[in-house]
């Protein structure tokens, strides 16, 4: 009788240190026995389902704090591939952390220009996921199959260099899906309208949402939801460029509403635009070697005079391109050093003769060479700008949106016992600034500011804002920027944002019961001026106001700034908005290129950067979101109108003469005692070519020195 052999696996367990000694005989050539190869089908870097492993105290405590922190899990142990093609650890940007956050949580909703990183975030959450969890299933839908295994390959590829304390065995491992020995499985799916049968899905992540076909994603997605959402714990994430107003739209858009609106879904929401990744703020000098000898210069001596130009004020490189066989100087952007200033830089040759630039090098910056690279400006303004509709042009420059991104800050709402007393309704969309520095309620009655109001119907639909802004100087460095433009104290002093009510549930009653508190009882009314948008339902909140409480109030109309309703009219309560609308948003653009507001409200913030030009089909502009609303955004708009007002500027002055300090006020005046009104004029953004010629003639022929500034308040009234 045969006797049948068993093969029994001699039991083996593993260290780091023994991993890698064994690690090095693979690659120097020597064949091991199966129990003594920790790597699945001799694929170092994947280990094998099964095996046992001694773990350190040190490891172990670097596990715990992994699971613990993703971002610490992400920058310690996930390495990738960088710009330069070489292996290393990720180094997370701001909005990369941003990112990582917004995918904690449950429901997700990522809406980000293209090479920003995306994809390595997904990765490292995915992995993240199945590394710290059992028994859970990932699912991977894309636009196409392909886009799906690509996700797949980054996984794996950050797997792959992890260290083998945080490695999870590997069963499976193929182009479409991957099965660890903790029982979680990442699968990838192409695109179809109805989900995977028989497998559970505890994680689904939907990549280029938007470019799915909507007779396919859109049953898809109706499919999938149910079935994922009962799951506990379970997890949604989808990212997107923008590609036409379709399901994508909608979810993003929803998920951006306020927490209190009806129409709000449980998406959590972030955009990320090309202009957040750093770097992408630079001009390029490609020098041309066949230029440079004509003139006799050397790459050299132009990199010199660029330092001296902006080395103060940014940062400076030259480097080889083998590509275009071009040395090429990189000059990044900022406020002080734009690319405007850049492009018009001189090189100064032999006898002091100015050379162009453009005489010298080619000059282009990131954007404009993208936008060669993608087919033109509408193709970028989807891929890197978000822009749902291709027609539309941002009203802000970069530098102005990224300064914006990067200063926001948390809003929380506050319960206030000068409300609480009288209001019979909710007031949790009124949110407060959380920086002591900015706002502390204990100084709210010195504190000199402007509110601007729009007023919606309360149904649901358009926002009622109340937008609460302080009177403050700018900082010195803006100052010092911008002090040749400055005329008079109040150009000293910007509004800064320190609270901000949205709803759009509110009814005009309650809204002018809300303002009335916070006008009237909250702040000081002596110190505050309101900018009041009067056209659909202003006179109906003005109405309101004497009656608020039943008449037991301290209302007076002192408080409301008074515009010219008709030209030849008087002026009255309110602000109205008609054919002038253009007239306000340039006033608006101009006021935020130059500081006048500080905004840090992120629901601010993002209908700012999504109010643009439209040009309608007979060829005239407006100006309105391209998607979502802008009802927060028309109260900045409708606030520029008051750095022309003279409650703006009293404000301003007497901020200054009892509030700021000595040597602010001796540094400020002496500005003003040297202002070059002649130079403030050709800095004015407002003013056309043929009055500019005209008053500066005036200046001219008049033979007095201080013509403009005895003149200077009409001349102002003349710009």
């Amino acid at each position: 009788m045969a006797v049948k052999k068993v093969v029994v696996e001699k039991k083996f367990i593993f260290t780091t240190k023994l991993v890698d000694e064994i690690t090095n005989k693979i690659n120097d050539g020597f064949l091991l026995k199966r129990f003594e190869n920790p790597w699945f089908k001799n694929e170092v870097g994947v280990r094998r389902a099964g095996i046992s492993f001694g773990i350190t105290d040190f490891e172990w405590d670097e596990y715990i704090k992994c699971k613990a922190d993703i971002h610490y899990f992400a920058e310690k142990y996930c390495r990738v591939k960088r710009e330069d093609g070489t292996i290393g650890n990720i180094t997370l940007r701001d909005y990369q952390e941003d990112i990582l956050d917004l995918f904690a949580g449950r429901f997700s909703i990522l809406c980000a220009s293209r090479q920003i990183g995306k994809t390595v975030n997904t990765a490292i959450t995915m992995l993240h996921f199945i590394t710290f969890n059992n028994d859970k299933n990932v699912m991977i839908v894309a636009n196409i199959a392909n886009t799906a295994i690509e996700i797949i390959d980054k996984i794996k590829s950050i797997y792959i260099h992890l260290p083998f304390f945080l490695k999870v065995g590997v069963k499976n491992w193929n182009q479409k899906s991957v099965t660890f020995d903790n029982g979680c499985r990442i699968k990838s799916s192409a695109r179809t309208k109805t989900p995977a049968l028989g497998f559970t899905i505890d994680f689904l992540y939907l990549d280029e949402f938007a470019h799915i076909p909507a007779n396919i994603i859109d049953p898809y997605y109706t499919a999938v939801y149910p079935v994922v959402s009962a799951i506990e714990n379970s997890k949604i994430i989808i990212t997107s460029t923008p590609f036409g107003m379709n399901l994508f739209y909608k979810l993003l858009t929803d998920a951006e509403r306020a927490e209190e609106d009806p129409l709000k879904n449980n998406y959590r929401a972030m955009r990320v635009y090309w202009y957040q990744v750093q770097g992408r703020f630079v001009t390029y000098f490609r020098l041309n070697n066949h230029k440079l000898g004509e003139y006799g210069i050397t790459k050299e001596e132009i990199l010199e005079q660029v330092k001296e130009e902006f080395g103060d004020i940014t940062n400076i490189e030259m480097n080889f391109s083998f590509d275009t066989g071009k040395h090429i100087i990189s000059v990044f952007n900022n406020d002080a050093c734009t690319d405007q200033m850049a492009k018009a830089f001189n090189f100064i040759g032999k006898d002091e003769l100015q050379i162009p630039i453009r005489s010298l090098a080619d000059v282009t910056t990131w954007k404009e060479e993208a936008i060669k690279d993608i087919g033109g400006e509408d193709a970028f303004n989807q891929e890197y700008g978000l822009r749902f509709i291709n027609s539309s042009r941002s009203l802000l420059t970069e530098n102005v949106i990224e300064n914006l991104l990067k200063n926001k800050k948390n809003f929380k709402f506050e319960q206030l016992s000068e409300l609480d007393r009288k209001l019979k309704f909710s007031y949790a969309d009124l949110k407060w600034i959380d920086d002591d520095e900015v706002f502390t309620p204990v100084q709210r009655k010195s504190i000199r500011g402007i509110m601007s109001i729009d007023i919606s119907e309360g149904l649901g639909l358009d926002y009622s804002v109340i937008n609460i802004f302080k009177i403050a100087p700018k900082p010195r460095d803006i100052i010092d920027q911008q002090k040749h433009t400055y005329t008079t104290m109040s150009d000293f002093f910007s509004l800064v944002q320190i609270a901000i009510f949205r709803s759009n549930v509110i009814s005009v009653k309650q809204l002018a019961e809300l303002f009335y508190l916070l006008g009237f009882e909250y702040f000081n009314y002596d110190n505050f001026k309101v900018v009041l948008e009067i056209n659909t339902y202003g006179n109906e909140f003005l109405a309101h106001l004497p009656h608020v409480f039943e008449g037991n109030n301290n209302y007076g109309s002192a408080i409301f700034f008074r515009y010219k309703h008709k030209v030849d009219g008087e002026e009255k309560i309110g602000l109205k908005i008609s054919d002038n609308k253009n007239l306000l948003v340039k006033d608006y653009q101009d006021a935020m290129d130059k500081k006048k507001f500080v905004i840090t409200n992120e629901d601010n913030i993002r209908e700012i950067t999504t109010f643009v030009k439209h040009i309608t089909p007979s060829g005239n502009i407006r100006y309105a979101a391209d998607i979502g609303n802008d009802d927060t955004v028309m109260t900045l708009v409708n606030s520029a109108t008051s750095f022309s007002k003279n409650g703006f500027r009293q404000m301003a002055e007497d901020y200054a003469e009892n509030v700021l300090d000595k040597e602010s006020l001796s540094y400020f005046n002496e500005i003003l005692k040297n202002v070059d009104y002649a130079e403030a004029i050709d800095y004015t953004s407002v003013l056309n070519i043929h009055r500019q010629r005209r008053l500066l003639n005036q200046y001219k022929n008049s033979g007095d020195k201080n013509w403009f500034s005895n003149n200077w308040s009409g001349t102002r009234r003349d710009l």
